[in-house]
């Protein structure tokens, strides 16, 4: 797992494992949301394994799934809620990551403003321009 700060409340990952959810308790992650489609590659661990792995730990888990390169307006207003009603900090991933910092910025532009949502999300090593765009 490849996981990064993206400000206090907010870890972008790309895919997780059942091992990296022990990881992500130590580090005192509350609430895991999954960005992944299931079944994107076979080897790929489905979401309702890594729910019941997070469960069991006390961690929150959501399945908000985001095909490449589509961020429906409900999507971006699931997240929005979900970011502010679930408890801190929040690891949310993806295959890469790219969905999952994405998803975070189109979310928060309205309150925080484009140019700060752009500049988090570039501190995010896996935010790509061609993703500036859907900003």
């Amino acid at each position: 797992m490849d996981l990064k700060k993206l400000n206090d409340n907010i870890y972008i990952a790309d895919q997780i494992t059942t091992d990296d959810i022990d990881q992500l308790a130590l580090l005192g992650i509350k609430t895991i949301i999954n960005n992944r489609p299931d079944q994107e590659e076979k080897k790929q661990t489905l979401s309702k394994v890594i729910e019941k792995y997070a469960c069991n730990l006390g961690i929150s888990y959501h399945y908000l799934p985001i095909s490449p390169g589509e961020f429906p307006k409900s999507k971006i207003t699931d997240f929005k809620t979900l970011i502010m009603i679930k408890q801190h900090p929040i690891a949310v991933f993806c295959r890469t990551g790219n969905r999952s910092v994405t998803l975070w910025a189109l979310s928060q532009k309205e309150q925080y403003g484009t140019e700060y949502v752009i500049n988090q999300a570039r501190s995010e090593e896996r935010f790509s321009r061609n993703a500036e765009t859907d900003i």
